[in-house]
């Protein structure tokens, strides 16, 4: 076997789902792996791929040459690389979308677009012909770029005014913009987030003052030290530390992120139902081989304990774990107690760090440094070095299933690649999704169960308001009922807090005319725009798109504007009317706007800031706030009439989540529920807090209409900026799927429920199938014919096992 490779196979992040062959340069034909990333030209622009064989086999076209390997080993080892291709088999993806979704070290490359000469440019520089007399700078300018591609703003600093210049070169077909990537240097990253170890004065080394003003320092506070802390100290240590860094006389690394320890509960030994679940799941990893369990436990029953003393018996062995939570908002609470349990050993992995954070923490990962991730959904592709445990928290939620490509299911992936690594995998829950405990019954997985909360705390009482009964007695179509309102002020009477749940962002769902009934709508997507009253504009919760709120009526000219429906923001107005001396904090997407931000508002309400705490669903789960006595629930029935299969489901896990953070402590529990559908199943089970009947009810509705987990499914959706282009590609996916064999069932095409999104308008086919092997190749047959006709990359969107039809 010859010891260097002259080609490879590259995987690219583009919608054509192939590898790409380039040929290596000498220099990099002895150093090359499967697995390690490599910059290559891809038309005008340059790409990062991953490299998945290297060869001596020729291709039939000429080769273009690779330009720059990124990594000396690896970032995707061998079994990462397989589940990668199983994620792009199973979900119908392109391999490269994946592997770039699979390795977040985007923070080490440096994007930026470039001005470069085109094959007309050089031509015309070697005759040095522009076309136009006196164009001397013109000429200088295409010199310049022989020589190397250069940024718009260098340019500017060489040529002033070049800008116009540029444009009419462009037009001229000489120059053209493209996409150029270099490896970031890691000495400009800002001194906030550098530390400086310094490991003796260097010998027969000239320095400079500041230099050797910040050796001395050095040497009498020895250490790590942060730079920014450091610059305060010492005048310039800044500029000195990245002059000594890259001459390798000190180093610097990145700062370490730390978790707020003050998150974490006391530990306490395992009640006998805890104890009998983690006994189970130990036996599983003292045998080492693959086994799923579904957790299924109250709301408090202490699912967390049992996680951790799980991680604790992994490490025990040697191997690796990984903690996967649905929320940001989650991840403080659970690295707070990770980091108290096992310190240095955790590292966090989450989508509000910028690049460069979230590079650290894989790579701590990777190296071994750490052996615990602790993340969202795409943690779930953490390099953990020997994995032996994989835990999801909160199972059953929509938020591990990614809504742009590769479409992926967190939860899933996690079975599979636990499978593959001969690990354990624990799913938990208070309300799990049908499809998990629904393979409890088909033997995939096994069920562990805890009934009580932990120190036999009873459950929260749940009371059900009917808001039409409100209606008929007050004459007024009121946000709170006069109970809820009544209970809450006898909370804050009591020091006690309370939790209210409306799962809807902003002031008022909609503005319409009284004259002609229209509502405002977003320019791009056939939805009802939102008002915020905090910013005084309308906004689209689906593309952003925002304006002012409308005098008179865009369509009749009425000047009779009202406002329809309610959410979180008309929430908290209303509470500071109806009791003015409360506190109120407020936690939805509008309020969070950044990574500091859930664990400002969430700390400062568990610290007793706050009496009142509103919010959407991210205030619905994992939440264990001692003082929290009261659950309100404005609005139970929001959801229950969506056009989805799913609708029921969603509400019960919601209200059952939501009425558990109440009563988790000490003090009793109460929640109630504001309804005008009381009697509807997915709300008296919540009320109930009865799982199992709801479960029973809801997978009789399942099996009779044929949906998961009764078949494999999977949604398409074409779309595209002009309607007769959608018709067209909707009309010949139902010639291709116009006569399916047995076993499958084709709804559609029709227009989808939201029918224009985004400026694109949008239908869908819906695929039900009892055979999941049918079913993919039947959707690689539609993908196939989207490349064969040439289609837009982004018309047809394949959605795998969905868990949203909307």
């Amino acid at each position: 076997m010859p010891t260097f490779f002259e080609y490879i196979d590259v995987s690219l992040p583009v919608p054509i789902d192939r590898p790409f062959t380039y040929r290596l340069p000498e220099t990099l034909r002895h150093r090359v792996a499967p697995g390690c990333r490599i910059i290559v030209p891809f038309g005008s622009r340059k790409l990062t791929g991953v490299i998945l064989r290297a060869h001596n086999d020729p291709p039939s076209v000429t080769a273009k040459e690779a330009l720059r390997l990124l990594d000396a080993e690896p970032v995707l080892e061998e079994k990462l690389l397989a589940l990668g291709r199983w994620v792009a088999d199973y979900y119908c993806a392109p391999l490269g979308e994946v592997l770039r979704s699979m390795a977040p070290l985007t923070g080490e490359v440096r994007r930026t677009r470039v001005w470069a000469l085109t094959d007309k440019g050089h031509s015309v520089i070697r005759q040095l012909l522009i076309g136009e007399p006196g164009n001397d700078t013109a000429v200088d300018l295409l010199r310049l770029l022989e020589q190397r591609a250069l940024s718009e703003t260098t340019l500017e600093r060489k040529f002033p005014g070049a800008k116009k210049l540029l444009k009419s070169l462009e037009k001229k077909g000489l120059i053209e913009l493209e996409q150029n990537l270099a490896e970031r240097d890691p000495m400009r990253a800002p001194a906030a987030r550098l530390r400086v170890e310094f490991q003796g004065r260097p010998a027969e080394v000239k320095l400079t003052k500041q230099e050797r003003e910040l050796v001395a320092y050095l040497e009498l506070h020895p250490g790590t030290h942060n730079l920014e802390e450091l610059e305060l100290l010492v005048k310039g240590a800044s500029q000195a530390a990245r002059a000594m860094a890259r001459r390798n006389l000190l180093i610097l690394k990145p700062e370490a992120l730390t978790a707020d320890t003050s998150w974490a509960k006391p530990r306490h030994d395992l009640n006998p139902e805890q104890q009998a679940a983690y006994d189970e799941i130990r036996k599983a990893l003292d045998a080492h081989h693959y086994q799923t369990f579904l957790l299924r436990g109250v709301t408090g029953s202490g699912k967390t304990e049992v996680y951790l003393s799980a991680i604790e018996a992994a490490l025990q062995l040697d191997r690796g774990a990984l903690l996967l939570v649905p929320e940001i908002a989650l991840t403080p609470a659970m690295a707070g107690q990770f980091h108290s349990r096992f310190g240095d050993q955790v590292a966090i992995l989450h989508s509000a760090f910028n690049d460069s954070e979230r590079a650290e923490q894989w790579r701590r990962l990777r190296s071994g440094l750490a052996k615990v991730g602790v993340g969202t959904r795409s943690a779930v592709f953490a390099p953990v070095a020997n994995l032996g445990l994989i835990i999801v928290d909160e199972e059953h939620d929509q938020s591990y299933k990614q809504e742009e490509t590769p479409r992926y299911n967190g939860r899933d992936v996690a079975i599979v690649r636990a499978r593959e690594a001969k690990a354990v995998v624990v799913l938990g829950s208070a309300t799990p999704s049908l499809e998990s405990r629904y393979n409890v019954e088909r033997g995939k997985s096994r069920l562990l169960e805890l009934p009580v909360r932990v120190g036999d705390r009873p459950m929260p009482t749940v009371e059900l308001i009917d808001m039409r009964e409100e209606f008929l007695e007050t004459r007024q179509n009121g946000l709170f009922s006069r109970k809820l309102i009544e209970a809450i002020g006898a909370k804050i009477e009591s020091g006690e807090q309370t939790v209210l749940l409306m799962n809807r962002r902003g002031f008022s769902a909609s503005v319409a005319c009284r004259s002609c009934g229209e509502r405002v709508q977003c320019v791009n997507c056939a939805v009802a725009l939102t008002f915020h009253r905090r910013d005084n504009r309308l906004l689209c919760h689906y593309c952003n798109f925002a304006q002012r709120v409308p005098q008179v009526c865009p369509h009749c000219g009425s000047e009779h504007i009202y406002f329809l429906g309610s959410g979180s923001e008309k929430v908290e107005d209303e509470l500071h009317r109806h009791l003015p001396r409360a506190r109120i904090a407020r936690l939805d997407r509008d309020t969070v706007t950044g990574k500091n931000r859930y664990e400002q508002i969430l700390g400062g309400f568990r610290e007793g800031n706050y009496d009142i705490l509103v919010g959407t669903q991210m205030i619905a789960k994992g939440h264990d706030i001692p003082n929290v006595t009261l659950v309100g629930v404005v609005s139970g029935d929001i959801g229950l009439a969506m056009p989805d299969f799913r609708s029921a489901e969603r509400a019960f896990q919601l209200l059952t989540q939501v009425a558990g953070r109440a009563g988790r402590h000490s003090l009793p529990g109460t929640v109630l529920i504001q309804t005008i559908n009381p009697d509807h199943y997915a709300i008296r089970c919540a009320a109930e807090q009865d799982f199992g009947k709801f479960y029973e009810k809801e997978l009789q509705f399942r099996r009779l209409m044929r949906y998961p987990p009764f078949c494999a499914m999977a949604n398409i959706v074409v779309r595209a900026e002009k309607q007769e282009d959608a018709l067209r590609m909707s009309g010949q996916i139902a010639n291709l799927l116009g006569m399916p064999e047995e076993g499958i069932k084709v709804l559609g095409p029709a227009e989808a429920p939201v029918p224009r999104l985004k400026n694109e308008f949008r239908y869908q086919t819906l695929i039900k199938a009892i055979s999941r092997p049918k079913l993919n190749e039947l959707l690689k047959c539609l993908r196939q014919h989207a490349l064969d006709d040439k289609w837009p990359a982004t018309a047809l969107v394949v959605d795998v096992d969905p868990m949203s039809l909307l």
